[in-house]
């Protein structure tokens, strides 16, 4: 799969970091020098240097025909302007836009964008279907909904903590894609132990969503403690003292 990255710093990395496999080929554009410099330096990864809105850029970094393209602009008219030029120009098969006015998800997406992503819409939206404010647990669609991204944190209540992947018995139809812990990006193998607040992204088919947030929400066991009821003392027995023969 083709995959091309425009822009972005921390959030390409990860997302470089996720893609970059035999199956795929990454195109990187980054309109910063340093960024693009620190990507090629810590990813070892090829970046076209120039902005993703101009069709020489796009041109250069040859995105004709790629699968994916993913736009990661500081701003929604940027990321909105380099999806529009590769969805017309070079017939970039699905383009997704990232925005920081949820205003624009609805917008976006009426106008021709294929997937419209805005942190703040989707915690909005998780925030008003989770009954537990305490466990936010984001679900993101891709592909016309047929592909979702879940991402959770993870509670000390919850059972896959302290656990390590192979032993959980994880369901065989999702994939965790990566753990964030501490500020650090993890690829996970089935030997990494979850710890609570770890945040997971876990890749399912859309039909399987419901029975992985089951999976994840599970909590552990509560155990209970009975209390012994307190031992009734008997009342001592008194003993009978022997009495006294009165001397004649």
């Amino acid at each position: 799969m083709h995959i091309v990255i425009a822009n972005g710093d921390s959030d390409a990395a990860y997302i470089i970091d996720m893609f970059n496999t035999k199956e795929n080929r990454l195109t990187v554009i980054n309109g910063s020098e340093a960024v693009a410099q620190t990507l090629m330096e810590r990813k070892h990864i090829a970046v076209t240097i120039g902005d993703p809105w101009h069709n020489a850029i796009l041109e250069a970094a040859r995105v004709y025909d790629a699968d994916i393209f993913i736009s990661l602009c500081k701003k929604d008219t940027d990321n909105f302007a380099s999806c529009l030029m590769a969805k017309r120009n070079f017939h970039i098969k699905k383009c997704i836009c990232a925005v920081s006015n949820p205003s624009n998800v609805d917008l976006y997406k009426k106008l021709g964008i294929d997937v419209v992503i805005s942190s703040t819409y989707l915690l909005a939206k998780s925030i008003k279907n989770e009954s537990n404010a305490e466990s936010l647990i984001k679900s993101l669609s891709l592909d016309n909904e047929k592909i979702v991204m879940i991402e959770a944190t993870l509670l000390p209540k919850y059972w896959i903590c302290d656990q390590a992947i192979k032993d959980m018995g994880f369901p065989k139809n999702a994939s965790i894609a990566y753990v964030v812990r501490d500020y650090n990006f993890i690829i996970p193998n089935g030997d990494l132990v979850l710890r609570p607040r770890d945040t997971i992204v876990v890749a399912c088919a859309k039909e399987n969503e419901v029975e992985i947030l089951r999976f994840l929400k599970k909590q552990k066991p509560t155990v209970e403690v009975k209390e012994e009821a307190p031992a009734v003392e008997e009342p001592a027995k008194e003993e009978k003292k022997p009495s006294k023969k009165k001397k004649k």
